[in-house]
C-alpha cells in the first residue's frame, strides 16, 4: 500500500521508490532487498556499500551519470535494536549527487532480515529540501520506514 500523495519513481523486482513533492521538498521512500549471505550483513561498512550499488543504480540525477550516493564525510551513524520482535540495524546520515548539481539531505535506512525467504530487506527514507528545516519530513518518510509491513 502505498501512502497518499506518492507516487512509484522506479520499480524493479529488488527495489522501489515512491516519492512526492511538498512545494519545494522532496520525500523519498526506498524498498530493496538482496539474499542474506553472511553475518557481516549487519555492519555499517557492508550496508553503506549495498546502499551505494542499489542508488546508483536506481536513483540517477538530472545531469547525465550523476546519481545518489551515501556522503561519509560525517558518518553515518549505526544503531542497533529490536522492533516488534526483530532484529533491525538502522543507518542515519547524509546523501549527496556524484557527478551532478549539488544536492543533498538526510537519510535513515532501516535493514532487517526475513528468515523466511533468507533476504535482506531494506526500507529507507531520504529528504530533499534546499534552504528547509528537514526535520518533520524525514519523520514522516521515517514513519512511513517503520510501518512497512511484508506480506506473506
Amino acid at each position: 500500500v502505498i501512502p497518499k500523495g506518492y507516487k512509484i519513481k522506479a520499480d524493479s523486482d529488488n527495489f522501489i521508490w515512491i516519492g512526492q513533492d511538498v512545494g519545494a521538498a522532496v520525500l523519498g521512500v526506498m524498498v530493496y532487498q538482496y539474499n542474506y549471505t553472511d553475518t557481516n550483513t549487519f555492519t555499517t561498512e557492508y550496508l553503506i556499500t549495498k546502499r551505494n550499488q542499489f542508488v546508483k543504480k536506481y536513483v540517477t540525477g538530472e545531469v547525465k551519470g550523476s546519481y545518489m550516493i551515501t556522503e561519509q564525510e560525517f558518518g553515518p551513524f549505526f544503531n542497533q535494536y529490536l522492533l516488534r520482535g526483530k532484529y533491525i540495524a538502522e543507518l542515519r546520515g547524509l546523501w549527496k549527487m556524484k557527478n551532478g548539481i549539488s544536492m543533498g539531505g538526510p537519510f535513515v535506512s532501516i535493514t532487517s532480515l526475513d528468515e523466511k525467504k533468507n533476504r535482506i530487506i531494506t526500507v529507507e527514507g531520504f529528504v530533499f529540501a534546499a534552504g528547509q528545516k528537514k526535520r518533520n519530513y524525514l519523520r514522516q518518510v521515517e514513519a512511513i520506514a517503520l510501518s512497512l509491513e511484508i506480506a506473506e
